[in-house]
């Protein structure tokens, strides 16, 4: 478990660590402002079956991009979840979400609902495996979609 680079809050951080452990889950928590290289160190080291990023600084997107990109460069392949406000305005979770996933996150918990959702992914893990989770479809908005194609008639 681990924040990004940016993110210097740690009582998120403690409370997943309670929640995780709770829920079953053996933790080791890296702390804030987590640099990639003590990420990429600590999953050579541990193998843990599960990455779990949290950010709450509103920050969050960019350092969970660099974060994955860094980890598939060094070669290690580790389903990857991350959460939390990854963004400053609550009208870009969509288009943030949408994106991490593209990027290769197993999924991304923001929203009201999150901590429900990453429960439910949190009791499939431990039934299937994380790698088995399908997330759910992210939301695109009609703005985001791409322009109908015009068609002629005769």
């Amino acid at each position: 478990m681990t924040t990004v680079e940016s993110d210097s809050h740690i009582w998120n951080l403690v409370y997943l660590q309670k929640f995780l452990e709770e829920n079953g889950a053996e933790v080791k928590n890296l702390g804030a402002c987590t640099p990639v290289g003590t990420v990429t160190q600590a999953i050579q080291e541990y193998r843990p079956s599960l990455l779990v990023v949290s950010s709450v600084n509103g920050h969050g997107h960019h350092g969970a991009r660099v974060l994955l990109s860094a980890l598939r460069k060094s070669g290690l392949e580790v389903p990857s979840v991350v959460g939390g406000k990854l963004t400053i305005a609550e009208s870009d979770n969509d288009w943030v979400r949408r994106d991490l996933l593209n990027h290769g996150y197993t999924d991304v918990f923001n929203g009201e609902d999150a901590i429900e959702k990453f429960q439910g992914f949190l009791r499939l893990g431990k039934s299937s495996g994380f790698s088995a989770w399908q997330a759910d479809a992210a939301v695109v908005p009609p703005w985001d979609q791409p322009e109908p194609v015009a068609t002629r008639t005769h």
